[in-house]
């Protein structure tokens, strides 16, 4: 009985020849393909064996050629553009015909602007360093003065020449401020040499923008001047020569703030300044100690200021000071200490191109520590105009007044005006 599964014997001989054509290959290099169920043939059969067939393939795809990339034409004037209203060009634009639906109507150009109007075109242009703009100056100037010694009796003309030189600074600043000036000279009397005298003062301030309506500023400020014989300070028969006038200084500072309320402005300021003296020579040669004079001046100012216009402020303005000698009593035994104060009232002026400052009127008073000392009072007045009436003419006034101190004996001051 034949195994299970067995070929039948007529299919025999063929298993046989297969198995021998399998051995031959095999011994020729060639294998069966795993997983092909079928022999390899020879490379070229099976190449052409594996090529498809035409007839039942889909057409292969044609591959595309990569698009050489064209440059575009240079830009070109439209042809007779450059020619409109000439000869063989197109015809010219008529600006009052109204343009097709299809054409943008030209614009008409913006008029000219405007230069600005220079309000002192005669003036300094400066020096800018940085963001700061400077301002040298020298100055020659020739006068007459009937009482150049300021002597009470006896007094003798004579004119004079005064050089002066000095330098201005100004900020160039969107905000804050800051600004300054330096100025010194000499003043030679032809016929009175013992008149003869330097001077020199300056000031540094600045102003620092807070907020829109609030600011804070300082000054820094020194004055430099000489005392003639005529001066409330000095006693009589003092002389004085060219090289021995007594000098005079004065330094000192302010600080403060200004709040503004709408056209209402507040401010309030604290003053500090310091006077010395230098000893002057009497005329029987001894030396009058005016050092012990010296004293300090402590001060607060509030002034309220209402904008009724731009071209003017009127203004109310009250002051305090207290004054310290640095000796408690003087040479002749007094005790000069004081306290002042004074009201006033005026108006800040802001006229363009024409009137520029401001003006004011009102009252002073000083009372002194010693019982024998009078109270010093009376009117005072104050202004610092510029009345600018062509770009080359210019008028200055100034005024001013204060409550002095002396050192006659029994006597409290006098009140100085200037003008």
């Amino acid at each position: 009985m034949p195994p299970p599964h067995s070929p039948p014997r007529r299919w025999r001989p063929a298993i046989a020849l297969l198995a021998v054509a399998a051995v031959a290959r095999l011994a020729q290099g060639q294998s069966l393909a795993p997983g092909d169920g079928a022999l390899r043939a020879d490379p070229a059969l099976a190449s052409q064996a594996d090529a498809p067939d035409p007839s039942t393939s889909p057409p292969p795809k044609k591959k595309r050629r990569k698009a050489q990339a064209s440059t575009l034409p240079p830009l070109q004037i439209a042809p007779g553009a450059q020619r409109l209203g000439l000869r063989g060009g197109p015809p010219p634009l008529t600006p009052q015909a109204t343009p097709g639906p299809t054409i943008a109507a030209i614009p008409a150009p913006p008029p000219p602007r405007r230069r600005p109007v220079d309000e002192r075109p005669f003036d300094p242009v400066g020096v800018d360093v940085g963001d700061i703009r400077l301002f040298p100056y020298v100055e020659e100037d020739v006068g007459f003065s009937s009482n150049p010694r300021s002597l009470s009796t006896g007094a003798k003309a004579s004119g004079f020449e005064t050089t002066e030189a000095g330098l201005s600074f100004l900020s160039q600043w969107s905000r804050d401020d800051l600004h300054g000036q330096l100025r010194a000279g000499y003043t030679d009397y032809f016929n009175q040499s013992a008149a003869n005298a330097p001077f020199a003062n300056g000031s540094v301030g600045g102003r620092l923008d807070v907020t829109k309506d609030a600011s804070l500023d300082a000054e820094a400020r020194f004055n430099l001047t000489t005392q003639t014989p005529g001066s409330v300070t000095l006693p009589s028969g003092a002389i004085l020569g060219t090289s021995a006038r007594p000098l005079v200084t004065t330094f000192g500072g302010t600080l403060g703030g200004t709040q503004s309320f709408g056209d209402l402005r507040l401010s309030l300021h604290g003053t500090l300044d310091h006077t010395a003296y230098q000893d002057a020579t009497l005329a029987d040669g001894s030396v009058d100690k005016l050092s012990s004079d010296d004293f300090s001046d402590f001060g607060l100012k509030a002034r309220a200021a209402y904008q009724a216009s731009p071209v003017v402020a009127p203004f109310v303005e009250a002051d305090a000071d207290l004054r310290r000698y640095d000796a408690s009593l003087d040479a002749n035994g007094f005790a000069r200490n004081s306290r002042g104060g004074a009201a006033l009232a005026g108006l800040e002026l802001s006229l363009s191109r024409q009137l520029t400052g401001e003006i004011d009127a009102g009252y002073g008073q000083r009372h002194y520590q010693d019982a024998r000392l009078s109270d010093l009072r009376g009117p005072m007045i104050d202004a610092a105009l510029i009345w600018s009436a062509t770009p080359l003419t210019t008028v200055t006034l100034k005024a001013s007044s204060r409550l002095a101190d002396t050192t006659t004996p029994g006597v409290s001051g006098a009140v100085q005006r200037s003008y």
